[in-house]
């Protein structure tokens, strides 16, 4: 891996080693209603073969989307470059009594052999990977004949003016609200110019992405009723700026 690209991801694992502190209490990250659980997994059961399967959540974070197949009784791995992410993960699967196996790696060339998985899963990673084309492609390799990759991804910054005064009038109360910075933990300038989607994946890439990798049975899911059970939870200065373009992008190998 070349210098800079290396620094570049070490850097990214740093920012979530801290952001692990406070993950699961962000909008959007943790999982706070059974009604939100709920949907969420009949919304992978109707994409996933049958079976008892290997799930592997790549870019894991705390494994919060990971322990949904737990629940449903898939056996699943979850990879991870940041530690602080996987010490939570780790104590997390402790509580839950699942045995989960868990692994520090880059989640572009995940570590395993080929044909390993039936899925492999991830939520909000592929906007903050340096190449997610080759990330596909690489999920592709350690899925088996048959498997599913399953994408969750949004376009969290269009540019509109509509999304910066969203933005700025929610930064703005919670600045005011909670006495903190509400940018504070953001990529820097230099990590963003390292990204080809700094400010979220759009489906359509995302799509490009698979079709690039030969994947059969591509599909796109709009997620705005998750987005609107997540904001049922949130305060009016949260919701402001809670107005995504969400997808789960699916296909099969």
């Amino acid at each position: 891996m070349p210098v800079q690209e290396n620094k570049i991801k070490q850097n990214i694992a740093r920012i979530w080693d801290v952001s692990s502190e406070t993950y699961d209490s962000h909008e959007g990250h943790g999982i706070q209603t059974e009604t939100e659980k709920e949907a969420w997994k009949q919304l992978f059961k109707s994409l996933l073969p049958p079976g008892r399967l290997e799930v592997l959540d790549v870019g894991c974070g705390t494994c919060e989307i990971g322990f949904l197949f737990a629940e449903m009784g898939h056996r699943v791995t979850g990879l991870d470059l940041s530690d602080k992410m996987l010490e939570k993960a780790r104590a997390k699967a402790t509580g839950k009594g699942f045995d989960t196996t868990f692994r520090k790696g880059d989640a572009e060339i995940p570590p395993f052999e080929a044909q390993t998985f039936d899925v492999v899963v991830n939520r909000h990673l592929l906007w903050t990977l340096p190449h997610p084309d080759v990330a596909v492609r690489n999920w592709k390799r350690v899925l088996k004949e048959g498997g599913v990759l399953l994408v969750v991804d949004g376009l969290w910054n269009d540019g509109s003016l509509e999304t910066k005064t969203r933005r700025l009038i929610s930064d703005l109360c919670t600045l005011l609200v909670e006495k903190r910075n509400p940018r504070k933990g953001y990529y820097s300038r230099e990590i963003n110019s390292e990204l080809p989607n700094p400010h979220g994946a759009p489906p359509e890439k995302t799509l490009d992405y698979f079709r690039a990798a030969s994947f059969k049975n591509v599909g796109d899911l709009d997620l705005k009723e998750l987005i609107d059970l997540q904001k049922r939870k949130m305060p009016l200065r949260k919701r402001i700026a809670f107005n995504y373009k969400y997808h789960l992008i699916y296909g099969e190998k």
